[in-house]
């Protein structure tokens, strides 16, 4: 249990005398007891507290192990405290690091399409932006999507997402708290260089407890309970505790009688979670989830091509922690993760679409205290990656690639803590790649953050970090697309890998009354990224991936109001972000660099959250979202394309213009801007409490007022006049639903 409190109090007396609290492993330390017996009192918004009469002898270890009952009546208030109790633990512990977190109830009440979304949900965080309403992809700080490492429970996972994309895996009845690390982390943290969005799965309380709900887009159903008493006493453990949760869509089902819907989702996903004697923990999860199209299903009148496509993941990993003598801890890791896809013509069995990319990971992580303001890290870590792409046709491969490797990782760190005036924290990382196709690659990372506390209380700090990161994989999907798979690949001879120099600083504090404010100003640069190779030749089976620059800098704006009644937050971004590339195209040698912004560079990005009760028991959510315009290419003009002809005597001249076909005039790449960008969504949940658990009806509209936000555009200079038209992204979307727990 991490973020409770504890507090040491002679017998008989109620003011402490130590106060301290629990880690992200729940442990704790207590120092400079005098022998005697003394009164530990350990409490949590949402459980009972409890207090526990402990002896202290001199020269020895004392060990205790607390375990806190939730309080269900007290449900909604735990999520509002308890992130900002996490938050106050990292903001006065931790020097650099950017973080943000939602909890459960959190994400419930941000307004979301046909069911609560955690990775739409962190959307609204400061340095987030999200391109497009048909993707829940999302970038932060000017990094591309690719660059964001998606952690369930501490396993990488690659390309969530349902729906090619429109929303992901996660199911949010299965959440405990999502976490989106957006710069400034330090040495233990590697694998990619633009954030780290952990997701913990929450494995209940060991009671017997019913999670459901039915939404417009698909049924699902979460239980969970705990192992009997004998069966742990016989395995040596305290408690044990687990939760499995199933969905799937069911439109298919449904619409069957009257036709055949081609497309369905299903996921699956479990947690088990023991505590041992010792205090130490064994946490196992897991994942499994696809998407199918199946349009062999369809008459052939409907649907004259025959294709089956199915994509989805695979994730398993196990997670074991034990206290040290110390007050650190020890961790070990292990874990599996894949994603794949294949498109299949059966009237073409010839014709052969898969992608596929594997990670098998393990770690160590050693944290101790070596003395009383010190805290030392270090870890190792080994990788192994597995790509494989390929298009075929004809027995011939015209697109593909497969590559291998090995990454090595290790990392030390050390964190000095004055608790009345400075957090320092120093530390380096070391990845070491070995490709199969390729040259080996060794990337030495330090990094340095320094928090300044400033007055009374420390409830201001002002702070400053700066690091270097390393990435060896990208996704060559193209970004400005609304929707699509990533397609994945390692570096090596195909494609460079990522280096990332960053830098950043800020002033944040707690202010009265339940509010946080925090600003951020940070410059990052981006050295290896890759986009398509227009000009690739096609005798070069390595060139089709272009390695260029990135550079971004901007301001992050943050301010928090928590506690009873009304809460939420607003967050403003200023970005300005580019990406240079050789310009092949161009016909020049050397080839000249083009410099351009990528469609994730939105100057300005702003977000209104609020959440209160509206009267009745009923709870309103209310996000605005106001954005600049993004970037893309405008067609400025077309001319008839004419075809070289052979004329008498041999002579090649221009022949007439090619029936129906005209060539288009482009202008700047990503030189001009679409319209603002601006939505407003509401959401409405009404919990209604019944002898036998609680049922929530809710409500969700999207883009309340209709707002017309361009997505992309057409240009059509055949025309007489020229005309140039759009398509729009979300229009009015209400969604209802209903959850249920008992």
């Amino acid at each position: 249990m991490f973020a409770a409190s504890v507090q040491v109090r002679v017998p008989g007396r109620d003011v402490p005398i130590r106060t301290t609290e629990t880690d992200r492993l729940g442990y704790f330390l207590v120092e400079d007891l005098s022998d005697g017996t003394y009164v530990l009192g350990v409490g949590r918004l949402g459980f009972v507290s409890m207090d526990v009469e402990v002896t202290i002898r001199s020269a020895a270890r004392t060990d205790v192990v607390v375990r806190l009952e939730a309080a269900p009546i007290e449900l909604e208030g735990v999520s509002v405290e308890a992130a900002r109790s996490r938050e106050r633990v990292r903001f006065e512990e931790e020097a650099g690091i950017t973080s943000s977190e939602l909890a459960g109830r959190d994400i419930k009440l941000i307004p979301g399409f046909a069911e609560s979304d955690p990775l739409r949900a962190v959307e609204v965080l400061p340095g987030v932006i999200s391109t497009s309403d048909f993707s829940a992809a999302f970038n932060v700080r000017g990094g591309s999507a690719d660059q964001n490492l998606i952690l369930l429970d501490g396993v990488p996972i690659f390309n969530p997402f349902h729906l090619a994309g429109f929303f992901s895996v996660f199911n949010a009845d299965m959440l405990s708290r999502v976490e989106l690390l957006a710069g400034g982390f330090p040495a233990e943290f590697g694998g990619r260089v633009s954030s780290v969005l952990d997701i913990e799965s929450d494995a209940g309380t060991g009671d017997w407890r019913f999670n459901g709900g039915v939404s417009l887009l698909a049924a699902r159903l979460a239980v969970g309970g705990g192992a009997p008493r004998a069966f742990n006493e016989k395995l040596g453990l305290s408690t044990t505790r687990w939760r499995i949760s199933g969905r799937r869509s069911y439109f298919d089902k449904i619409l069957k009688p009257a036709f055949n819907f081609p497309y369905h989702l299903s996921d699956l996903q479990g947690v088990v979670e023991a505590w041992m004697q010792g205090g130490s923990k064994l946490t196992v999860s897991g994942y499994a989830g696809a998407d199918v199209v199946a349009f062999t299903e369809l008459d052939e009148d409907d649907f004259p091509l025959k294709v089956d496509w199915d994509w989805g993941n695979r994730v398993i990993g196990a997670n074991w922690t034990g206290p040290r003598p110390d007050g650190g801890s020890l961790e070990v890791r292990t874990g599996f993760s894949r994603f794949n896809t294949g498109l299949r013509f059966p009237d073409f069995d010839d014709v052969v679409f898969q992608s596929r990319i594997d990670l098998f990971s393990n770690g160590i992580d050693l944290e101790s205290r070596p003395a009383r303001h010190w805290t030392v890290k270090t870890g190792l870590k080994a990788d192994r990656l597995v790509y494989r792409n390929r298009f075929a046709s004809g027995g011939a491969d015209f697109a593909g690639g497969a590559n291998n490797g090995w990454l090595f990782g290790g990392y030390a760190q050390a964190t000095w803590r004055d608790q009345r005036k400075w957090v320092v924290e120093a530390g380096v990382r070391a990845d070491r790649w070995h490709p199969a196709d390729g040259g080996a690659a060794l990337e030495l990372a330090p990094r340095v953050a320094v928090k300044r506390f400033l007055g009374a209380g420390n409830n201001t700090a002002v702070k400053f970090a700066v690091g270097r990161y390393s990435q060896f994989l990208h996704s060559v999907r193209d970004e400005e697309l609304p929707i699509g798979i990533d397609i994945w690949v390692l570096s090596g001879r195909r494609a460079p890998h990522v280096v990332s120099n960053q830098v950043q600083a800020g002033v944040e504090g707690y202010l009265a009354d339940g509010w946080f404010a925090s600003v951020e100003t940070y410059a990052r640069s981006f050295d290896g990224v890759v986009t398509n190779n227009l000009a690739e030749n096609p005798n070069d089976d390595v060139d089709d991936l272009l390695p260029g620059d990135g550079f971004s800098v901007g301001v992050d704006l943050f301010v928090r109001k928590s506690g009873p009644g009304a809460s939420g937050w607003l967050a403003v971004s200023l970005l300005k972000a580019e990406r240079t590339f050789p310009d092949f195209q161009s016909g020049l040698d050397p080839a000249p660099d083009l410099t351009y912004s990528p469609i994730f560079d939105r100057r300005v990005d702003i977000d209104l959250v609020v959440r209160r009760p509206l009267g009745w028991g009923v709870e309103g959510g209310f996000r605005w979202n106001l954005g600049t315009g993004l970037p893309y290419t405008r067609a400025v003009g077309s001319y008839a394309y004419y075809q070289p002809q052979l004329a008498e005597g041999g002579r090649l001249e221009l022949g007439g213009a090619v029936d129906d076909e005209y060539a288009i005039l482009l202008g700047p790449r990503n030189g001009d801007r679409y319209p603002t960008y601006h939505r407003l969504d509401i959401s409405f949940r009404k919990p209604m409490r019944r002898s036998w658990g609680t049922l929530v009806p809710y409500l969700d509209v999207l883009n309340v007022y209709n707002r017309k936000n361009v997505l992309f555009y057409f240009f059509e200079y055949i025309q007489e006049p020229s005309t140039r038209s759009g398509v729009s992204m979300f229009p009015i979307l209400p969604s209802i639903g209903i959850e249920v727990a008992f």
